[in-house]
């Protein structure tokens, strides 16, 4: 049987994202910083990881897109 690897590759990007948030978020706040230094980089992480979740929810959908036009070929 074929499974479709599709959705298994869109929760290890989206796993793979979540990590790197709280990953980040936690070396954010465990480094010494005044609040609004503090506040401005974590405001800098959310545009960087907003950037990047967009990123992969494109690679996501273009790879779910070749899937299923492979999938209608058959």
């Amino acid at each position: 049987m074929h499974e479709n690897n599709g959705s298994s590759i869109v929760e290890a990007l989206m796993l793979f994202v979540a990590g790197a948030a709280v990953g980040g978020l936690l070396v954010a706040l465990n480094t010494p910083k005044t609040g609004p230094e503090l506040c401005e980089d974590l405001k800098a992480m959310g545009r960087r990881a907003k950037g990047r979740a967009e990123g992969l929810t494109g690679d996501a959908e273009d790879a779910v897109k070749k899937d299923l036009a492979e999938i209608g070929k058959r």
